[in-house]
This record gives structure tokens, sequence and C-alpha cells, in this order.
């Protein structure tokens, strides 16, 4: 099934518009929205790698966007799946590094 998941805590898609302007997947793409660890793991788990992934990085959970980072990267190694393309929403300075450091 394709897909594209969406991770935040507080907002939804179409907040992210300033990250990439008009026209971009916030504006364009269908989503299926979740707001932590548990929720990003069972999408997943139940529908497989999806074709799209933005993520956050601080959630108001006991999991950061990396940890959702590593899972992912586990889950594709084990299914012999390539890594989605990926975006990153956070205002954290510096952050989409670390996701590149582990999505590549």
């Amino acid at each position: 099934m394709s897909y594209n998941l969406f991770l935040d805590d507080q907002r939804i898609p179409r907040d992210c518009r300033h990250y990439k302007g008009d026209g971009s997947p916030y504006d364009t793409e269908d989503w299926v929205e979740v707001h932590n660890f548990k929720q990003f793991y069972t999408v997943i788990k139940e529908k497989g790698i999806p074709k799209l992934i933005s993520f956050d990085y601080q959630l108001n959970d006991e999991y950061d966007g990396l940890d959702c980072a590593n899972f992912l990267k586990f889950e594709c190694e084990e299914t012999n799946v390539k890594i989605p393309t990926y975006l990153v929403h956070s205002s954290w300075m510096g952050i989409y590094e670390k996701f590149k450091e582990i999505l590549g």
C-alpha cells in the first residue's frame, strides 16, 4: 500500500507549508497522521513502509523523531525495502543532519 506518513505531536501537515512553500507535499499529498512512537510503529507494522515520511523531532513522548527514524531504518533493513523519501519539519537547528546520519 502506498501512503504518506506525517509524524508530529501538535501540528497537522498544512501547518508545515512554510518549510517547503506553496505546492509542497504538505499541500498536495494526503497523509496518515501519527503523534508518537507507538502510533508510528503500529502504522508501519500494519501498512508497511510508506512512500514519503515527514518527521518532527521533539515529541511529547518518551521517544523522539530520531527514535522513529532508527526504527524505520531497522524495519527497512529487516524487510529489504529501500528507505523512503523523507522530510524533516522541525525548527531545531541542525536536526536534519541527525536524521541524515541515520537514514542517509
